[in-house]
């Protein structure tokens, strides 16, 4: 994705995450936000509020096009705007990260409207106007991150994902030394991040999807490792044969001191929960 848009608190921060990276141009949109590529929205209290009175962005999204990756919360108000904001990208090619919160630390009324927010967004991926939906768990993410303070908390989770689609981004724009991969089906427009341990095989995904179709793993690996591990493809291998689906992958060299992997799995189907 060429531009990163994120729309309240949850949004913004992952877009300053983004904005460290060359390749991104990063807008933000929030209550009371100033600078260069920010938009300040007038405040409401409900999600439906934020909804009705979305002011028209036009100017400020005039000059995006190409390949937009469109980064929201959905357990925030202002989640309620961010239909009528995307449907003023003009020419774009909208991908959307939705971050799901853990649902029991909502209250009923926030746990309804994530509900609905939630399912419309997929019907969206479903019928072609989102290119992907990219679902992420703030819950499995927690579970990824580990034991960390309070005050790196948001920060080590958004760290996680960023570099997570960023490195996806790289190892899709070139080329690999190893290629087995297919295009995933069209209709598979839902779809969420993990990451593999390559010594044991574990895999830990950013969101529980089910009737997943399309797996790609993307293998960063060592230089060093890829002259000298004679072993290496074969268990490679043998890691994804344990995969429920036929999944395919690519292996990339690295000039970082660890071997890592990444990976994309995709769904056609509607998501419960």
């Amino acid at each position: 994705m060429d531009t990163v848009i994120g729309l309240g608190s949850a949004g913004c921060r992952i877009a300053d995450i983004f904005a460290k990276y060359p390749q991104y141009d990063t807008f933000k949109i929030d209550v009371g936000l100033k600078g260069e590529r920010c938009f300040s929205m007038p405040h409401n209290h409900t999600h439906e509020e934020y909804e009705k009175n979305t002011p028209d962005m036009t100017n400020f999204l005039k000059d995006i096009e190409g390949d937009v990756l469109f980064v929201i919360g959905g357990g925030g108000n202002i989640s309620g705007s961010s239909l009528k904001i995307m449907s003023q990208l003009k020419g774009c090619t909208l991908h959307v990260l939705y971050i799901r919160p853990a649902l029991n630390t909502l209250n009923k009324t926030d746990f309804l409207q994530e509900r609905v927010t939630f399912n419309i967004f997929q019907e969206y991926a479903r019928s072609g106007i989102f290119k992907k939906l990219f679902i992420i768990s703030n819950q499995n993410l927690e579970e990824i991150v580990g034991d960390v303070s309070i005050l790196e908390f948001n920060n080590e989770i958004n760290k996680q994902i960023v570099n997570t689609i960023h490195y996806t981004n790289i190892f899709q724009n070139t080329d690999p030394v190893l290629d087995s991969t297919e295009p995933p089906k069209d209709i598979a427009r839902i779809c969420t991040f993990g990451i593999q341990d390559i010594k044991t095989g574990e895999e830990k995904s950013f969101f529980n999807l089910q009737n997943v179709c399309d797996k790609v793993y993307f293998y960063a690996i060592n230089e060093s490792d890829l002259k000298s591990d004679t072993k290496l493809i074969k268990s490679i291998r043998e890691q994804i044969s344990k995969s429920e689906i036929r999944p395919s992958y690519q292996i990339h060299s690295t000039k970082h001191p660890h071997s890592f992997c990444y990976f994309i799995s995709y769904s056609s189907r509607i998501q419960e929960g």
